[in-house]
Parts: structure tokens; C-alpha cells; sequence
């Protein structure tokens, strides 16, 4: 079968490629509109929600605590709603809602590793320190990113 303008073989509906739609387009676009600090920063907070989850809800075995928890979820929902529905009826700026909860998220990523390291975190269960490292890591990167954001 042809396409009668340009003769070109049409195409099967059945074997054209789909463009793919749901929830993993639509989070895979908004990390493709983040800027590099920003992305960091981002991507830090949903490390720690991704922390949280595994860690605390699900295998009860480290808890990130309920003020990093929020501070990320609060970052990862400003970035998806900023990036998919616009900000410009916000009353803070968004840049500001992202550097001021993930460097927070950070300075208490810091905090907690020179807390838990003193109280010996190390000496626990192996899913506890793999928990405790993974958060120290997203935390920090969070921190980091929005050290970044604020250079700009």
C-alpha cells in the first residue's frame, strides 16, 4: 500500500512507532528543563524521597526524619509544578523556594553525618548504612545543587 501524494509506502498503524506518554514522559521532560544547579538540586531532594521510601516506609531500617523528607517533597513538587503548570501566581520566587529547601535539605544532610558518625551509624545493620550513606549523598547533592543556583 502507498501514500497516493508522494508514493511513499504508508504507514501500518499497528507497527508505527507510538510516542511514548504517561507518567515517565512526563517526569523525563521536566528533568530536561532543569538547569545544571537546578537539576542537582532537584534530583538531590528526590534522592531523599526515594531514601525515605525504600529505607524508612518500606524496610523500617533508617529514617531520614520528617523535616528532610518534607523540605524534598516540597522541592520536587515546586519543580514539577513550575516546569508543567508555570509559577507566576506564586508569591515567592521559584528559585528561591528551590535554593532555600535544598540547602537546607543539605545543612541537615551534612549535620546528620557528623551526628551519626559520633553516635557510631557504621556499627549498624548492613540496610542501615546503606540507607544512612544514600542519604548523606542525595542530601548533600541537593545542597550542593543549590549552592550552585545561588552563583548565578
Amino acid at each position: 500500500m502507498t501514500d497516493q501524494t508522494n508514493n511513499e509506502p504508508a504507514e501500518n498503524p499497528e507497527t508505527a512507532p507510538k510516542e511514548a506518554s504517561g507518567m515517565g514522559q512526563e517526569l523525563s521532560s521536566v528533568i530536561a528543563k532543569l538547569g545544571a544547579g537546578e537539576k542537582l538540586a532537584v534530583l538531590g531532594a528526590a534522592g531523599v524521597l526515594g531514601v525515605w521510601l525504600v529505607f524508612d516506609l518500606l524496610l523500617d531500617e533508617y529514617s531520614t526524619g520528617h523535616l528532610p523528607f518534607a523540605l524534598a517533597l516540597v522541592a520536587v513538587a515546586a519543580a514539577y509544578y513550575h516546569h508543567n503548570r508555570g509559577s507566576d501566581s506564586w508569591s515567592v520566587d521559584y528559585k528561591t523556594v528551590i535554593f532555600v529547601t535544598c540547602a537546607l535539605t543539605g545543612i541537615i544532610g551534612a549535620w546528620s553525618v557528623i551526628e551519626e558518625v559520633r553516635n557510631d551509624i557504621f556499627d549498624a545493620d548492613g540496610a542501615t548504612v546503606v540507607g544512612a550513606i544514600l542519604y548523606y549523598a542525595a542530601s548533600i547533592t541537593s545542597g550542593v545543587g543549590a549552592r550552585q543556583l545561588s552563583k548565578k
